[in-house]
Formats: C-alpha cells, sequence, structure tokens
C-alpha cells in the first residue's frame, strides 16, 4: 500500500520537541493524529527507518535463575526504569538528554553482569562477551546519535537516509543481534545447569 502523506516540513516549522538534530533539515511529519501516525508507516519521511528498526529485552531471567524471588523484582525495577528513560527521552530538549535517559537502563545492566562474573549469577561462560558488544553498539550509537555526523558535514544531504539517528538505529539492530546470540548461548547453557542446593 503506497500512501501519499501530507507536506512534510522543514526544521524550522516542526515542533520544538523535533528540532533536536539542526543538520537534518527536511522531511518531518507535521503534528498527528494517531491515525496520521499509523498512516506515516507508508509514505517517505525522515523517521520512516527509525519506525522499522526498534526492539530491546532485559536478560534478568537467566542471570537470576537461581534467585526465583528476586526475578520478578528485578523484572519489576527494570520496566520501571525503562519508563522511566522512555518519559525522559520524549521531553529531554537535546541528545546529549536524550542518551542519558537509558543510563540507569544501561548501569542496571552493568550490575547483572557484575553479578555473573563476580557475584552468585548464572549464566554461559561464551555469553558475557556477547552482551558486552551488545550493550558497546548500542552506546556506540547513541554517542554517533550526539556528535550527529555525517549530516554536520553536509546539512541537508542526509535527511532521509543516513544520517546519525538511522545510524544509531541500524546499531541498535546490530546491537539487538549480539543480544539474540547471547541469549541462545544462555539458553543452551540452561539445558544442563542446574542451581546448587543449600
Amino acid at each position: 500500500m503506497i500512501y501519499k502523506g501530507p507536506r512534510l516540513l522543514e526544521l524550522a516549522k516542526t515542533p520544538p520537541h523535533l528540532q533536536f538534530n539542526k543538520y537534518v533539515l527536511t522531511g518531518y511529519r507535521p503534528v498527528s493524529t494517531a491515525q496520521e501516525c499509523l498512516r506515516s508507516l507508508f509514505y517517505m519521511h525522515n523517521e520512516l527507518g527509525n519506525i522499522y528498526s526498534h526492539g530491546a529485552l532485559p536478560i534478568i531471567h537467566i542471570t537470576l535463575l537461581c534467585y526465583p524471588i528476586l526475578q520478578p523484582a528485578a523484572l519489576l525495577i527494570y520496566t520501571l526504569l525503562s519508563a522511566y528513560g522512555i518519559y525522559c527521552a520524549t521531553t529531554a530538549r537535546t541528545n546529549v538528554l536524550r542518551l542519558r535517559a537509558f543510563m540507569w537502563q544501561a548501569l542496571f545492566r552493568f550490575g547483572l553482569f557484575l553479578f555473573r562474573v563476580y557475584g552468585s549469577g548464572v549464566g554461559s561462560p561464551n555469553s558475557m562477551h556477547l552482551f558486552v558488544i551488545m550493550d558497546f553498539l548500542a552506546v556506540l550509537g547513541g554517542v554517533v546519535n550526539i556528535i550527529q555526523i555525517p549530516e554536520r558535514f553536509s546539512p541537508g544531504l542526509f535527511d532521509n537516509w543516513g544520517n546519525s539517528h538511522q545510524i544509531m538505529h541500524i546499531m541498535v539492530i546490530c546491537s539487538i543481534i549480539y543480544y539474540h546470540w547471547g541469549t541462545l548461548e544462555d539458553l543452551a547453557w540452561i539445558k544442563t545447569y542446574q542451581c546448587p542446593t543449600e
């Protein structure tokens, strides 16, 4: 289905909350209803690539396998941190603040990694490096988004494709692939693992 969308806006005519990348000059959607947002899946604008490239999940279950009472609490905390991160990201006025909005989630995961390596958390010894690469790629994507390269060097050229925000989304996809591989390692490992009995 091809839908002819509304007239797209230039940067100066967009709502202030969308004016976070001064090097992406055109292709902005106007303020839209829910139905118009749905229609925007079917026409070209500068967020189209981003819409089709989202996804993420926590790695709590296996790390806390031997602590079934802690698992729901950890999932609740991570969910609350995620909701807080989304709120901060959607109200942030700069790319730095958007990246910082997800810092608490990253620190929570880092705490889980430390619990695996130095504590009594469990998981495949072959998965940790995959999870570290996962978070490294996500942070690297965020940094690229903050420094706004390549559009910084040629404003307007990368409005629809190839701008830093889209590069960030690609890095997030790569991050999710490493997350998937790490999870597969953990799932293979868990088949033969028994928590120690006290």
